[in-house]
């Protein structure tokens, strides 16, 4: 899967391939953010199918090729479309999908005026395999007695006509068969996209404040209503438009607060393993009881405590929603994208260490994983993890000396990982290979500087009268 964005806030043009795990580094204010939230606003405008179809005229893009199947099927029985002509279909059908989100959605993803987005630019551009392409196949009655299903066969998606019940083929029209091969091709066309979830850089404060806020709002709005009495007051209506003054991502984290309550009954699909190492960077887990989080910690006797969420601590703050979302809602991981805007928030260097093992172990179990972050630690992690992927004399030895660290599932297959630095309005790719990610000098520059600078101070307040 590959991006390019332009004019879209900092960012002139870039390009952003995905791996399994997609690392973007980089200084304040390049543009991480804007990249991130664009790409999560077109997956989540891509869900909203009714509102696509409206304004887009599918029928003009495959009017000749609909008569020329039904066509076919009315002399064989049987109708063909090449893969290419299918393929064509799509993509031409995607660059509209693609200019009406950067026409009408992309502003309201980051809640300001539409011309602060006039110039913008976004494609997705999608390298299907083999299996997505096998996968596309469906069926549908047009007619009593009658279905017809489509599948791929061949290098060609294939059109057939069968009888369920005691009729037969000789009474269907022309329009008829139209109108099921439309419905079949319009029901293939768009559902490839993939299920984004984000966790953006103010999700430690959402459920501090978020009914707060609400409340406050709510008195005031109350207040006009009862001076005015000139207009209906609508609580669901107040409540949506709160939220929407806030960016797409915020609002998704704000309604995802909302709902823990029935997130918290489901389960996840993920290893207890996973759940297991956030926890442990925790030091505790978290419950939901009667509408509030509380956090409990891991330690046993008098050392142990239940504690409200607004009494915990930053870093513990910083990770409940990931815990409810990898605990609770992560569900059918193929074709999930995970999108973290700076996941080592709040964390100790120990704990942005487990936070790179966590990340891995969530790409291993089927999750795609977008990060954008400012942690030497992380980058330097997920390069042992890669490093770990290999084989190499004495790994067994290694793993055995580090076995409270390390276990032989530690691991990250070098080839499914892509790393960008931010910087200049754009994105420079860096080298990735069986030692890690190369390139990366965004923390190195900063790092050796702060070092010479310490020698140097250092050096200075020694006492240098025996060297006389």
């Amino acid at each position: 899967m590959k991006a390019i964005f332009k004019n879209i806030g900092p960012i002139k043009e870039a390009e952003l391939e995905m791996g399994d795990l997609t690392i973007i580094a980089g200084q304040n204010n390049t543009g991480k953010t804007y990249l991130v939230y664009t790409l999560y606003g077109f997956l989540q405008f891509c869900k909203y199918q009714p509102f696509i179809w409206k304004k887009i005229d599918f029928s003009g893009l495959i009017g000749e090729k609909t008569k020329e199947i039904a066509q076919q099927i009315e002399e064989k029985g049987i109708g063909y479309m090449e893969l290419e002509k299918y393929k064509e279909i799509r993509n031409e059908f995607f660059n509209m999908v693609h200019e009406l989100f950067c026409q009408e959605i992309i502003h309201q993803v980051f809640r300001v005026p539409k011309s602060k987005f006039e110039d913008a630019y976004f494609q997705l551009d999608f390298e299907e395999s083999r299996q997505i392409m096998k996968g596309l196949s469906n069926s549908i009655p047009f007619s009593k007695g009658r279905y017809m299903d489509c599948s791929f066969k061949d290098e060609n998606l294939v059109f057939e006509t069968h009888i369920f019940e005691n009729d037969d083929l000789e009474n269907m029209t022309s329009p008829m068969i139209e109108r099921a091969v439309y419905s079949l091709l319009k029901e293939l066309i768009p559902n490839i996209y993939i299920d984004p979830h984000i966790l953006s850089a103010e999700r430690s404060g959402i459920p501090l404040f978020y009914k707060d806020l609400n409340f406050t709002r709510l008195v005031e709005e109350l207040k006009d209503f009862s001076d005015s009495k000139k207009r209906r007051f609508n609580l669901h209506k107040f409540i949506e438009e709160q939220t929407d003054r806030y960016a797409k991502p915020i609002k998704d984290n704000i309604d995802f607060n909302r709902n823990l309550s029935y997130i918290q009954e489901q389960k996840s699909e993920l290893s207890d393993d996973v759940i297991s190492l956030i926890e442990k960077i925790v030091d505790g887990h978290y419950e939901l009881i009667k509408d509030e989080i509380r956090f409990i910690s891991t330690e046993e006797g008098n050392n142990k405590f239940d504690i409200p969420f607004h009494l915990a601590s930053s870093s513990v703050r910083e990770l409940s929603d990931l815990y409810f979302y990898l605990k609770h809602k992560e569900r059918h991981m193929w074709k999930k994208l995970l999108i973290i805007d700076e996941p080592e928030s709040h964390l100790s260097p120990t704990n942005q260490i487990l936070m790179a093992r966590l990340l891995v172990f969530c790409v291993n179990a089927g999750i795609k994983v977008l990060i954008t972050t400012h942690s030497d630690y992380i980058i330097r992690e997920v390069n042992n993890l890669i490093m770990l992927h290999g084989d190499f004399d004495k790994k067994q030895e290694f793993l055995e000396k580090h076995k409270k660290d390390y276990t032989e599932n530690d691991h990250l297959n070098p080839e499914s990982v892509r790393a960008y630095i931010c910087e200049k309005g754009g994105l420079t790719k860096c080298n990735i290979d069986k030692r890690g990610i190369d390139g990366m000098t965004v923390f190195d520059d900063a790092i050796d500087r702060i070092n010479q600078i310490s020698a140097e101070l250092v050096y200075m307040n020694m006492d240098h009268s025996k060297d006389d």
